[in-house]
Protein backbone atom coordinates (compact mmCIF):
# COMPACT_ATOMS: atom_id res chain seq x y z
CA UNK A 1 0.00 0.00 0.00
CA UNK A 2 1.21 3.49 -0.85
CA UNK A 3 0.07 6.90 0.37
CA UNK A 4 0.44 10.38 -1.05
CA UNK A 5 -0.62 13.62 0.58
CA UNK A 6 -1.64 16.92 -0.96
CA UNK A 7 -3.27 20.08 0.37
CA UNK A 8 -6.56 20.81 -1.34
CA UNK A 9 -8.36 24.14 -1.13
CA UNK A 10 -12.05 24.37 -0.31
CA UNK A 11 -12.52 25.79 -3.80
CA UNK A 12 -11.15 22.53 -5.23
CA UNK A 13 -13.27 20.53 -2.79
CA UNK A 14 -16.46 22.35 -3.77
CA UNK A 15 -15.78 21.93 -7.48
CA UNK A 16 -15.06 18.21 -7.16
CA UNK A 17 -18.24 17.66 -5.16
CA UNK A 18 -20.37 19.51 -7.73
CA UNK A 19 -18.94 17.25 -10.43
CA UNK A 20 -19.88 14.15 -8.46
CA UNK A 21 -16.26 13.20 -7.86
CA UNK A 22 -16.51 12.94 -4.05
CA UNK A 23 -18.59 10.32 -2.22
CA UNK A 24 -19.27 9.76 1.48
CA UNK A 25 -20.78 6.29 1.00
CA UNK A 26 -17.75 4.12 1.75
CA UNK A 27 -18.78 1.23 3.98
CA UNK A 28 -16.12 2.01 6.61
CA UNK A 29 -17.56 5.45 7.30
CA UNK A 30 -20.49 6.55 9.40
CA UNK A 31 -23.27 8.41 7.57
CA UNK A 32 -22.59 12.13 7.34
CA UNK A 33 -24.48 14.65 9.44
CA UNK A 34 -23.26 13.35 12.81
CA UNK A 35 -21.67 16.55 14.10
CA UNK A 36 -23.33 19.08 16.37
CA UNK A 37 -23.56 22.78 15.33
CA UNK A 38 -20.72 23.58 17.73
CA UNK A 39 -18.39 20.97 16.19
CA UNK A 40 -19.15 22.19 12.67
CA UNK A 41 -18.59 25.81 13.68
CA UNK A 42 -15.26 25.03 15.33
CA UNK A 43 -14.05 23.34 12.13
CA UNK A 44 -14.82 26.40 10.01
CA UNK A 45 -13.24 28.64 12.63
CA UNK A 46 -10.14 26.41 12.72
CA UNK A 47 -9.68 26.74 8.96
CA UNK A 48 -9.97 30.51 9.15
CA UNK A 49 -7.87 30.93 12.29
CA UNK A 50 -5.10 28.57 11.20
CA UNK A 51 -5.64 25.80 13.73
CA UNK A 52 -4.41 22.42 12.41
CA UNK A 53 -7.05 20.03 11.09
CA UNK A 54 -6.45 16.29 10.85
CA UNK A 55 -5.84 14.83 7.37
CA UNK A 56 -8.65 13.36 5.29
CA UNK A 57 -7.91 9.75 4.32
CA UNK A 58 -9.36 8.73 0.96
CA UNK A 59 -9.25 6.11 -1.76
CA UNK A 60 -9.99 6.73 -5.41
CA UNK A 61 -12.05 4.24 -7.37
CA UNK A 62 -13.35 4.77 -10.91
CA UNK A 63 -12.43 8.47 -10.70
CA UNK A 64 -14.50 8.92 -7.54
CA UNK A 65 -12.86 9.93 -4.25
CA UNK A 66 -14.24 8.03 -1.24
CA UNK A 67 -13.51 9.34 2.24
CA UNK A 68 -12.29 6.64 4.63
CA UNK A 69 -11.63 8.90 7.60
CA UNK A 70 -12.84 12.49 7.50
CA UNK A 71 -16.35 12.35 6.07
CA UNK A 72 -17.71 14.65 8.78
CA UNK A 73 -14.98 17.24 8.19
CA UNK A 74 -15.28 17.14 4.41
CA UNK A 75 -19.08 17.17 4.30
CA UNK A 76 -19.21 20.00 6.87
CA UNK A 77 -17.05 22.20 4.66
CA UNK A 78 -19.21 21.48 1.62
CA UNK A 79 -22.44 22.08 3.53
CA UNK A 80 -21.19 25.42 4.87
CA UNK A 81 -20.06 26.64 1.47
CA UNK A 82 -23.54 25.73 0.19
CA UNK A 83 -25.16 27.83 2.96
CA UNK A 84 -26.78 24.83 4.62
CA UNK A 85 -26.09 26.05 8.15
CA UNK A 86 -25.00 29.12 10.09
CA UNK A 87 -22.10 29.18 12.53
CA UNK A 88 -22.91 29.01 16.23
CA UNK A 89 -23.55 32.33 17.91
CA UNK A 90 -20.58 31.84 20.24
CA UNK A 91 -18.07 31.24 17.44
CA UNK A 92 -15.03 33.47 18.13
CA UNK A 93 -14.05 36.32 15.84
CA UNK A 94 -11.17 35.75 13.43
CA UNK A 95 -8.34 38.06 12.44
CA UNK A 96 -7.00 38.18 8.89
CA UNK A 97 -3.89 39.82 7.48
CA UNK A 98 -4.96 42.02 4.57
CA UNK A 99 -2.81 43.92 2.10
CA UNK A 100 -3.62 47.49 1.18
CA UNK A 101 -1.34 49.87 -0.71
CA UNK A 102 1.48 47.37 -0.44
CA UNK A 103 1.25 47.08 3.32
CA UNK A 104 -0.22 44.35 5.51
CA UNK A 105 -2.76 45.21 8.16
CA UNK A 106 -4.66 43.07 10.61
CA UNK A 107 -8.46 43.22 10.61
CA UNK A 108 -10.92 41.45 12.89
CA UNK A 109 -14.13 39.93 11.52
CA UNK A 110 -17.27 38.70 13.22
CA UNK A 111 -18.36 35.30 11.87
CA UNK A 112 -20.69 34.08 14.64
CA UNK A 113 -24.22 33.30 13.52
CA UNK A 114 -23.42 33.75 9.85
CA UNK A 115 -23.95 31.51 6.86
CA UNK A 116 -21.24 31.53 4.21
CA UNK A 117 -23.11 34.05 2.02
CA UNK A 118 -23.26 36.50 4.93
CA UNK A 119 -19.51 36.46 5.60
CA UNK A 120 -17.45 39.47 4.57
CA UNK A 121 -15.92 39.05 1.14
CA UNK A 122 -12.42 38.87 2.59
CA UNK A 123 -13.48 36.06 4.92
CA UNK A 124 -15.18 34.14 2.11
CA UNK A 125 -12.02 34.34 0.03
CA UNK A 126 -9.84 33.26 2.96
CA UNK A 127 -12.03 30.26 3.67
CA UNK A 128 -12.18 29.13 0.05
CA UNK A 129 -8.41 29.31 -0.22
CA UNK A 130 -7.84 27.45 3.06
CA UNK A 131 -6.78 23.87 2.70
CA UNK A 132 -7.40 20.35 3.94
CA UNK A 133 -4.73 17.69 3.66
CA UNK A 134 -5.95 14.77 1.56
CA UNK A 135 -4.01 11.55 2.07
CA UNK A 136 -4.77 9.16 -0.80
CA UNK A 137 -4.21 5.41 -0.53
CA UNK A 138 -3.14 3.50 -3.64
CA UNK A 139 -2.00 -0.02 -4.50
CA UNK A 140 -4.01 -1.28 -1.55
CA UNK A 141 -5.94 -4.41 -0.73
CA UNK A 142 -9.27 -4.38 1.09
CA UNK A 143 -7.59 -5.94 4.11
CA UNK A 144 -5.00 -3.14 4.18
CA UNK A 145 -7.72 -0.50 4.05
CA UNK A 146 -9.53 -2.15 6.95
CA UNK A 147 -6.29 -2.38 8.93
CA UNK A 148 -5.54 1.27 8.23
CA UNK A 149 -9.00 2.19 9.51
CA UNK A 150 -8.45 0.10 12.64
CA UNK A 151 -5.06 1.67 13.36
CA UNK A 152 -6.28 5.20 12.71
CA UNK A 153 -9.09 4.73 15.20
CA UNK A 154 -7.43 2.47 17.75
CA UNK A 155 -6.47 5.44 19.91
CA UNK A 156 -9.81 7.21 19.55
CA UNK A 157 -13.02 6.57 21.47
CA UNK A 158 -14.58 4.29 18.86
CA UNK A 159 -16.54 1.52 20.50
CA UNK A 160 -16.82 -2.13 19.51
CA UNK A 161 -19.88 -1.39 17.38
CA UNK A 162 -17.88 0.88 15.09
CA UNK A 163 -14.75 -1.29 15.00
CA UNK A 164 -16.80 -4.44 14.33
CA UNK A 165 -16.88 -3.51 10.65
CA UNK A 166 -13.24 -4.50 10.15
CA UNK A 167 -14.28 -8.15 10.57
CA UNK A 168 -17.09 -8.00 8.00
CA UNK A 169 -17.00 -9.06 4.38
CA UNK A 170 -17.44 -6.42 1.70
CA UNK A 171 -20.86 -7.74 0.66
CA UNK A 172 -22.15 -7.83 4.23
CA UNK A 173 -20.78 -4.36 5.03
CA UNK A 174 -22.38 -2.91 1.92
CA UNK A 175 -25.75 -4.46 2.74
CA UNK A 176 -25.70 -3.36 6.39
CA UNK A 177 -24.59 0.15 5.41
CA UNK A 178 -27.47 0.47 2.95
CA UNK A 179 -30.05 -0.73 5.48
CA UNK A 180 -28.65 1.41 8.31
CA UNK A 181 -28.93 4.41 5.97
CA UNK A 182 -32.58 3.66 5.15
CA UNK A 183 -34.93 6.66 5.68
CA UNK A 184 -36.93 4.73 8.29
CA UNK A 185 -33.83 4.56 10.48
CA UNK A 186 -33.82 8.36 10.67
CA UNK A 187 -37.21 8.12 12.38
CA UNK A 188 -36.20 5.57 15.02
CA UNK A 189 -32.56 6.29 15.95
CA UNK A 190 -31.01 9.44 17.38
CA UNK A 191 -27.98 11.28 16.11
CA UNK A 192 -25.98 9.95 19.07
CA UNK A 193 -27.03 6.39 18.17
CA UNK A 194 -25.85 7.06 14.63
CA UNK A 195 -22.58 8.36 15.99
CA UNK A 196 -21.85 5.36 18.20
CA UNK A 197 -22.83 2.73 15.63
CA UNK A 198 -26.08 1.61 17.22
CA UNK A 199 -27.88 1.92 13.88
CA UNK A 200 -25.61 -0.73 12.32
CA UNK A 201 -25.95 -3.04 15.31
CA UNK A 202 -29.75 -2.84 15.14
CA UNK A 203 -29.62 -4.06 11.54
CA UNK A 204 -27.22 -6.86 12.46
CA UNK A 205 -29.41 -7.86 15.42
CA UNK A 206 -32.42 -8.02 13.10
CA UNK A 207 -30.47 -10.29 10.78
CA UNK A 208 -29.58 -12.47 13.76
CA UNK A 209 -33.29 -12.89 14.48
CA UNK A 210 -34.05 -13.66 10.84
CA UNK A 211 -31.29 -16.26 10.69
CA UNK A 212 -32.33 -17.96 13.93
CA UNK A 213 -33.84 -21.43 13.60
CA UNK A 214 -34.81 -24.21 15.98
CA UNK A 215 -31.47 -25.85 15.24
CA UNK A 216 -29.37 -22.71 15.70
CA UNK A 217 -30.38 -19.55 17.53
CA UNK A 218 -28.59 -16.19 17.45
CA UNK A 219 -30.45 -14.66 20.35
CA UNK A 220 -27.67 -13.12 22.41
CA UNK A 221 -27.00 -9.50 21.58
CA UNK A 222 -23.90 -9.27 23.72
CA UNK A 223 -20.99 -7.72 21.85
CA UNK A 224 -18.97 -10.92 21.69
CA UNK A 225 -21.89 -12.89 20.27
CA UNK A 226 -22.60 -10.26 17.63
CA UNK A 227 -18.93 -10.44 16.64
CA UNK A 228 -19.17 -14.23 16.34
CA UNK A 229 -22.31 -13.97 14.20
CA UNK A 230 -20.64 -11.47 11.88
CA UNK A 231 -17.50 -13.59 11.58
CA UNK A 232 -19.17 -16.98 11.17
CA UNK A 233 -22.56 -16.35 9.61
CA UNK A 234 -22.62 -13.07 7.67
CA UNK A 235 -21.37 -14.57 4.40
CA UNK A 236 -24.06 -17.26 4.54
CA UNK A 237 -27.00 -14.83 4.52
CA UNK A 238 -28.94 -15.02 1.27
CA UNK A 239 -28.98 -11.84 -0.81
CA UNK A 240 -32.76 -12.04 -0.93
CA UNK A 241 -32.85 -11.60 2.85
CA UNK A 242 -31.38 -8.12 2.56
CA UNK A 243 -33.80 -7.21 -0.24
CA UNK A 244 -36.78 -8.47 1.77
CA UNK A 245 -35.68 -6.55 4.86
CA UNK A 246 -35.42 -3.40 2.77
CA UNK A 247 -38.96 -3.99 1.47
CA UNK A 248 -40.15 -4.32 5.05
CA UNK A 249 -38.42 -1.09 6.04
CA UNK A 250 -39.96 0.65 3.01
CA UNK A 251 -43.39 -0.42 4.24
CA UNK A 252 -42.66 0.78 7.79
CA UNK A 253 -41.41 4.11 6.47
CA UNK A 254 -44.64 4.58 4.52
CA UNK A 255 -46.80 3.52 7.47
CA UNK A 256 -45.26 5.80 10.13
CA UNK A 257 -44.83 9.52 9.66
CA UNK A 258 -43.02 9.61 12.98
CA UNK A 259 -42.58 6.99 15.65
CA UNK A 260 -40.61 6.51 18.86
CA UNK A 261 -39.64 2.89 19.50
CA UNK A 262 -37.62 1.70 22.52
CA UNK A 263 -34.25 0.65 21.12
CA UNK A 264 -34.53 -2.85 22.61
CA UNK A 265 -37.66 -3.47 20.54
CA UNK A 266 -36.44 -2.11 17.20
CA UNK A 267 -34.92 -5.42 15.96
CA UNK A 268 -38.10 -7.25 16.97
CA UNK A 269 -40.33 -4.88 15.01
CA UNK A 270 -38.04 -4.95 11.99
CA UNK A 271 -38.09 -8.75 12.15
CA UNK A 272 -41.90 -8.83 12.34
CA UNK A 273 -42.16 -6.46 9.37
CA UNK A 274 -39.80 -8.74 7.46
CA UNK A 275 -41.91 -11.82 8.25
CA UNK A 276 -45.24 -10.15 7.44
CA UNK A 277 -43.97 -8.87 4.08
CA UNK A 278 -42.22 -12.16 3.30
CA UNK A 279 -45.39 -14.16 4.01
CA UNK A 280 -47.58 -11.59 2.20
CA UNK A 281 -49.78 -10.98 5.22
CA UNK A 282 -51.79 -7.74 5.70
CA UNK A 283 -49.19 -5.13 6.70
CA UNK A 284 -51.84 -2.78 8.12
CA UNK A 285 -52.51 -5.33 10.86
CA UNK A 286 -48.86 -5.22 11.93
CA UNK A 287 -49.03 -1.42 12.01
CA UNK A 288 -52.02 -1.66 14.37
CA UNK A 289 -50.09 -4.12 16.57
CA UNK A 290 -47.07 -1.80 16.75
CA UNK A 291 -49.24 1.24 17.58
CA UNK A 292 -51.04 -0.65 20.37
CA UNK A 293 -47.74 -1.98 21.74
CA UNK A 294 -46.26 1.52 21.89
CA UNK A 295 -49.41 3.00 23.46
CA UNK A 296 -49.45 0.33 26.20
CA UNK A 297 -45.67 0.06 26.63
CA UNK A 298 -45.38 1.72 30.05
CA UNK A 299 -47.98 -0.59 31.61
CA UNK A 300 -47.02 -3.79 29.80
CA UNK A 301 -45.68 -5.75 32.76
CA UNK A 302 -45.45 -9.00 30.75
CA UNK A 303 -43.01 -7.38 28.33
CA UNK A 304 -41.15 -5.15 30.79
CA UNK A 305 -39.63 -8.17 32.53
CA UNK A 306 -37.47 -8.59 29.40
CA UNK A 307 -36.20 -4.98 29.30
CA UNK A 308 -35.49 -4.22 32.94
CA UNK A 309 -31.83 -5.36 33.07
CA UNK A 310 -29.40 -7.46 31.07
CA UNK A 311 -31.35 -6.63 27.93
CA UNK A 312 -28.65 -7.96 25.58
CA UNK A 313 -28.51 -11.39 27.24
CA UNK A 314 -29.97 -14.41 25.47
CA UNK A 315 -32.78 -14.96 27.98
CA UNK A 316 -34.18 -11.46 27.62
CA UNK A 317 -33.67 -11.30 23.86
CA UNK A 318 -35.51 -14.63 23.52
CA UNK A 319 -38.29 -13.34 25.76
CA UNK A 320 -38.84 -10.27 23.59
CA UNK A 321 -38.49 -12.32 20.42
CA UNK A 322 -41.09 -14.90 21.50
CA UNK A 323 -43.44 -12.13 22.63
CA UNK A 324 -43.37 -10.47 19.21
CA UNK A 325 -43.66 -13.75 17.33
CA UNK A 326 -46.79 -14.39 19.37
CA UNK A 327 -48.22 -11.01 18.43
CA UNK A 328 -47.93 -11.59 14.70
CA UNK A 329 -49.15 -15.20 14.65
CA UNK A 330 -52.72 -14.00 14.17
CA UNK A 331 -51.86 -11.60 11.32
Amino acid sequence: MKTSSKDRSLTWLSNQYKRGNISFSHKLQRPIGQWSPRMKSLLIHSLLAGFPVNPIYVVEENNVIYTLDGSQRTSTCIAYINNEFALSKNTPNITLSLKADGESTLKEFVIAGKKFKKLDTEVQEALMSSGLEFCTLSNYTDDEVREMFRRQNSGKPLNGKLLRIVHESDAFSDAVYALASHPFMNKIVTRMQRKNGTDRDLIIQTLMLIESTQEQEFLSFRSRDIDLFVADRSDKIAEDTFHSLKDAMDALDSAFESVKIPVTSIPMILYCAYRVKKEEKPFAELVDIVNKFLADYDTNEEYKQFVSSGTSGAENVKGRFDYWKGLIQAV
